[in-house]
């Protein structure tokens, strides 16, 4: 009997496209689900010899136009493999839908951790320091790369990256009915008010936190992963997502899922700014702006969310509206802080 697969792989269906690709994988193939959910899904495929690939592909169910697009990641992550950026190769690439309900690519496994509440309390202090040290470089690594000279350039978009985002999110609150006097339109109306005036373009990773990468032993960064939001914009858009994301013990905030940071004993937001800007030419004065940008940002997307619950299009998850209210109360009134000038 065939060996069942996860729900999203048909092993069987998944073994015929890869012999006829002439692949040296070697059946019978073991998959496995590693991560699910609302973003791209991913497996880990393991042959009969014991080697091992991970496979990523859409959520299941009906997608919005444009939305988890795994060609558009596996593109960009196989232009990366050709710069000392540490991704996953891809190694496989199926457009047809007919394989596994909707495109999906094979790329390296790379071994490594990744970042939890429950992993990061074993890690010792020195393992910490080096993660938040090597996190801000290698993002700033991402940001010295040349967008044209790794054949990225059709990414760039007349209007700069902020302007795009906060297009799209009224567009989103015009969906969702949002009124006039909706504190997300507010802060958006602000933030409009006074973008900063890019200082250059770099390829963005778009959802760049410690959550999504792979880590050695030590602490060093084995793999950048989740590039399915990668853009071209303003680098620093990327550095204020990584602080907002990088919550501490002192100002936990009011997270549903609190990130793996929350853990204690990680270096303070100074000392990644600090990190980031030894490896970059970059004024930072304007990063307050960023970092409101991005509480607002992730506000938008978690009252999305609470819409698409409210609206039944989330089938049998559970979702505690109440805690979520207060989580985005909690980002916009973050983000106001961090537009307010400076006293």
């Amino acid at each position: 009997m065939p060996i069942q697969g996860p729900p999203g792989v048909d092993i069987p269906a998944l073994t015929r496209w890869l012999a006829g690709q002439g692949s040296a994988l070697e059946p019978p193939l073991a998959v496995a689900t590693i991560s699910a959910g609302r973003s791209n899904l991913t497996y880990s495929v393991r042959d009969a010899t014991g080697a091992q690939y991970v496979l990523r592909r859409p959520p299941l169910g009906a997608l919005e136009s444009g939305a988890h697009d795994v060609g558009r990641e596996a593109r960009i992550l196989s232009a990366l493999a050709t710069t000392a950026l540490p991704v996953p190769k891809p190694a496989a690439e199926c457009t047809d839908p007919g394989v596994l309900g909707a495109p999906f690519f094979l790329m390296d496994f790379v071994p490594g951790q990744t970042l939890s509440p429950a992993t990061a309390a074993a890690l010792s202090p020195e393992v910490k320091r080096t993660i938040g040290r090597r996190l801000p470089e290698v993002l700033a690594q991402l940001h010295a790369l040349d967008v044209t000279g790794i054949g990225l350039d059709d990414l760039r978009r007349d209007r700069g990256y902020v302007e795009r985002q906060l297009r799209r999110w009224q567009r989103q609150f015009d969906t969702l009915d949002l009124p006039a006097t909706s504190p997300l339109r507010e802060v958006a109306a602000r933030l409009a008010a006074k973008v900063p005036e890019p200082q250059g373009t770099a390829l963005l990773h778009g959802d760049f936190k410690a959550e999504n990468v792979l880590l050695t032993p030590s602490g060093d960064v084995a793999a950048v992963l989740d590039w399915e939001l990668a853009s071209v914009g303003d680098p620093l858009a990327d550095l204020g997502w990584l602080l907002v994301w990088w919550a501490l013990p002192d100002n936990p905030g009011r997270w549903i899922s609190p990130p793996a940071t929350l853990a204690g004993g990680f270096p303070g937001h100074a000392d990644l700014v600090e990190a980031y800007a030894a490896r970059s030419p970059l004024d930072m004065a304007d990063l307050p702006y960023y970092v409101a940008f991005s509480y607002w940002r992730l506000s938008c997307i978690n009252t999305t969310t609470r819409a698409r619950f409210v609206a039944g299009a989330m089938g049998d998850k559970e979702l505690d509206l109440a805690a979520l209210d207060a989580q985005v109360d909690w980002q916009l009134t973050e983000a106001l802080q961090s537009l307010a000038p400076a006293r």
